[in-house]
């Protein structure tokens, strides 16, 4: 009985699924592009560290604190901040590779369109219809 209702959605219910499916991708997308760029500054970062004298003095925001440190003393926590950062866009890209996984298995169960049928098919719709009458 559990297993033909699960099936019987209603049409919202499948739009309303596969929006909030398509939503999670997005904000992983967006989350991996971020934490990308963050990568990106600490490499920057620990390449002018290269440049530089190790007991050349920097500044590092520690808690919206700026504290004043020698490179030596800063290096090894920017290494292992990119380390981290690292591990948190490998984790979120196997999510996302699951997550895209079950839209594209959720999409072949309910014979959905495409999302760029279904977006083009959403803006012709109001010029269409009769504006708001039901046939």
């Amino acid at each position: 009985m559990a297993e033909g209702s699960k099936e019987e959605l209603t049409p919202q219910q499948v739009q309303a699924t596969y929006q909030q499916i398509e939503k999670e991708c997005s904000v992983m997308i967006n989350k991996i592009a971020e934490l990308e760029q963050e990568l990106n500054e600490h490499s920057l970062v620990i390449k002018a560290f290269d440049k530089v004298d190790s007991t050349r003095r920097c500044f590092r925001m520690v808690g919206g604190v700026l504290v004043e440190r020698t490179v030596a003393e800063v290096r090894p926590a920017v290494e292992s901040n990119l380390d981290k950062i690292q591990q948190a866009v490998n984790q979120l890209q196997e999510q996302l590779k699951k997550k895209t996984e079950q839209r594209t298995q959720f999409i072949k169960k309910y014979n959905l369109a495409s999302p760029q049928k279904t977006q083009v098919t959403d803006a012709e719709a109001p010029t269409k219809g009769g504006g708001s009458v039901l046939v």
